[in-house]
């Protein structure tokens, strides 16, 4: 059995000019420990159907399962990332990190160390006390890393994590993001509609089409692991691209064509 099922699902919404179809018959498996991105223009449905995974939306029709339970509400072995880092700005980047701990009603004590290892891990060793006011967007969403971390999830959720970062910073934040998932091994999911940033974080690609969205392809990433920066260099890196681009643009060409 797949760590994740996703079995014929649809996402509908009421509206006051009918209903709107965000998410259509989709289905698809993760296996433990995969990181599994999902590419697609944006509007389409991929953070609907990420809220699905999390809990936090209901599927209209068909089933979620996560470790072979059905997914009715949030988890404590799911860890997830937002488009913004959705700090508290009163509390210190040490504290934020452990925010989710006392959420739990957990031992503050015995994960300070751990909130301490993760900062110095994504090169925050020298900002445990500073406000997030202080910080730059990169540096929050490494923050938000570490506190979606601290509680030692199975899953790891992402919302479009680095969409409102410059180029740069976000080339960055995936190089940081391989470490990280080369050190914790976790299963993810990751919501993007960059091309070239699903290929060097994946090991699979599911490409879905404009609302209401479906998935038209899965690929898997050839690459090993662990990954550097030069790999957005390869042949094959972009051959894959293409092949990515191309599928986008097939299901726009069938969305003109309805």
């Amino acid at each position: 059995m797949s760590y994740i099922s996703v079995d014929r699902v649809f996402k509908i919404y009421g509206g006051r000019q009918g209903p709107v179809e965000a998410v259509s018959n989709v289905s698809f498996a993760v296996e433990a420990g995969e990181f599994v991105s999902i590419l697609g223009p944006s509007g389409c449905g991929k953070s609907t159907l990420l809220m699905m995974l999390a809990g936090l939306e209901a599927t209209t029709a068909g089933a979620i399962t996560i470790d072979g339970r059905t997914v009715t509400s949030p988890r404590r072995d799911v860890g997830l990332i937002f488009q913004d880092a959705t700090l508290l700005p009163w509390l210190s980047v040490l504290d934020n990190v452990l925010f989710p701990i006392r959420i739990m009603k957990g031992d503050l004590a015995t994960h300070r160390q751990k909130a301490r290892e993760l900062l110095d891990m994504v090169g925050l060793g020298d900002f445990h006390a500073h406000k997030p006011a202080q910080l730059s967007g990169g540096m929050r969403q490494r923050v938000a890393i570490c506190r979606a971390l601290i509680h030692d999830p199975h899953l790891l959720l992402m919302d479009e994590p680095f969409s409102a970062l410059d180029a740069i910073t976000r080339d960055d934040m995936n190089m940081a993001l391989l470490e990280i998932w080369q050190r914790y091994h976790k299963t993810g999911v990751f919501i993007t509609h960059s091309i070239r940033e699903a290929v060097v974080l994946s090991d699979r690609v599911l490409v879905m089409t404009r609302r209401p969205s479906t998935v038209v392809c899965d690929i898997r990433i050839p690459f090993a692991r662990p990954r550097g920066r030069d790999l957005g260099e390869t042949l094959e890196f972009n051959a894959i691209c293409r092949t990515l681009r191309e599928h986008i643009e097939a299901g726009h060409r069938r969305d003109r064509a309805a």
